[in-house]
């Protein structure tokens, strides 16, 4: 009886450190298994990694269109297929009139590593673009993508130095701000020989940005030019009937029947009156301004009016417009290179380009000759009295006048000085993207286990030894 506790004592001890064994071999299995399938992870990732480095690169082609150029032209030349091509710009013709493309215009074609075209992006101003992209098809379709932009209200002021467009410019500004702001006084200030040095400007103007960088001006609200002599103020006022114009604070039109000069020019050569002619040396009278001005300058209706003339004049003014006013007046344009796209008996309106400057019939250089009549009789253009237009409505002056407190008070205030924004660069950290393999962890032995472990085949040895002991001594007896 108890030979056979001590053999079941010695089984059990077995059985323990047996299942103990097999518990770690299956951890340390459930462990390798857990580590191939976590190096498979890796590895399927390095290689979609590996795959997405290897894809090819889309070709980027752009440029922009040349003077005398076609679209289809400028991306022949860079050798894409004629076909995708023809397709492409089929498309862009159906939202954009191809006809109107002009020297400056931009594109930008993306193409895969066959150099076919899957979109083409044609634009003018960073504001509007057309589009042209295959779609899941393969065909080509075509839309248009407008920008949207951040308007805010700025407010700049200068002191004229040199000229009113680098005062402008110095107040960090673009030169078409200054183009704006003569259009509202050039009816009573030639800018081109009226402004002196120490005169002041004022603008309070809409500003229209794309992602922080200038897209384009909207409208100048209101404007001072100072003096030493006089100051004008313009403000600007939509009516009810939604026709917008500049107005004094009394509500006095600034825009005046007759423009004061007809073309931007850079001296008066020669003035209304008597004077010797530098081609006949005869002395004769001058019926009009003599205007120097480059070759080519736009020159524009200095009113509203019909065309009566655009012809040669048999006389000395070459190439000649005449222009037939309200109220009596005429204006004659004479020396000029080349008409504009308006013929006789059409109407034109104030600002309308007639023509441009040249040296036809009897002239010395490229000017322009420029004389209003009167019922028929030739006045002098630099001392025409000119008539402004019509005043706010007394039905709309309410409006105009709470409109115009606002904005005087906006444009009394100081505009504030430009202060340079520098941003500096930051630190540039090369970041080590790591990938973290996983790492077999030495198992911890367990220490009470291990105890026990050893104990139990320390026990079963010593139990083998007595049983082997008393099977000795049994068989000792039997052979005695």
């Amino acid at each position: 009886m108890p030979r056979f506790w001590l053999v079941k004592l010695g089984f059990i001890l077995v059985a323990i450190a047996t299942f103990s064994a097999c518990s770690n071999k299956q951890a340390e299995k459930a462990q390798k298994v857990e580590f191939a399938l976590q190096n498979e992870i890796c590895q399927q990732s390095d290689s979609l990694i590996q795959e997405k480095e290897n894809l090819p690169l889309p070709f980027l082609v752009s440029g922009e269109i040349p003077k005398g150029g076609t679209l289809a032209k400028v991306l022949l030349k860079n050798d894409l297929n004629g076909n995708d091509v023809y397709e492409a710009v089929n498309a862009l013709d159906s939202i954009f009139n191809l006809r109107h493309v002009q020297p400056g215009d931009k594109f930008e074609v993306m193409t895969d590593s066959s150099r076919i075209i899957y979109e083409l992006c044609f634009y003018r101003n960073p504001i509007k673009k057309y589009l042209v992209f295959r779609d899941s098809t393969g065909a080509m379709v075509s839309t248009i993508r407008e920008e949207t932009l951040t308007m805010q209200v700025e407010q700049i002021e200068g002191v004229v130095e040199s000229s009113l467009y680098k005062t402008v410019l110095d107040a960090g500004e673009e030169a078409a701000l200054a183009m704006l702001f003569t259009q509202i006084f050039q009816w009573d200030i030639d800018f081109f020989i009226d402004p002196r040095q120490g005169d002041r400007i004022k603008i309070l103007f809409e500003k229209y940005t794309l992602n922080g960088e200038l897209a384009r001006y909207g409208n100048i609200l209101a404007a001072s030019y100072i003096s030493k002599s006089s100051e004008d103020t313009a403000y600007r006022f939509t009516d009810s009937k939604g026709a917008s114009k500049y107005y004094n604070e009394k509500g006095v039109c600034f825009q005046k029947a007759f423009l004061k000069s007809p073309l931007n020019f850079t001296r008066i050569t020669s003035k209304f009156g008597r004077r010797i002619h530098p081609i006949t040396k005869k002395a004769s009278m001058h019926n009009g301004v003599d205007y120097a001005a480059p070759y080519g300058t736009p020159i524009e209706a200095a009113a509203d009016g019909v065309v009566k003339q655009a012809c040669w004049n048999a006389g000395h003014t070459g190439n000649t417009v005449i222009i037939q006013h309200p109220n009596g007046y005429k204006t004659l344009y004479g020396h000029l290179s080349k008409y504009g796209k308006f013929k006789a008996g059409q109407k034109v309106k104030q600002h309308d380009v007639i023509g441009y400057v040249g040296s036809t019939g009897r002239s010395t250089g490229n000017h322009l000759h420029y004389t209003i009549y009167y019922h028929g009789k030739p006045i002098d253009p630099l001392k025409l009295k000119n008539v402004a237009g019509p005043p706010v409505a007394a039905a709309e002056m309410p409006a105009f006048l709470q409109q115009t407190a606002n904005l005087k008070n906006l444009l009394a205030q100081s505009a504030p000085e430009p202060v340079a924004q520098i941003e500096s660069e930051p630190d540039t950290i090369a970041v080590m993207e790591e990938v973290y393999l996983p790492v077999e962890k030495p198992t911890q032995p367990n220490l009470k286990l291990l105890i026990i472990i050893i104990a139990a085949q320390a026990l079963l040895i010593l139990i083998l030894l007595l049983l082997l002991l008393k099977k000795r001594k049994l068989f000792t007896r039997i052979s005695e």
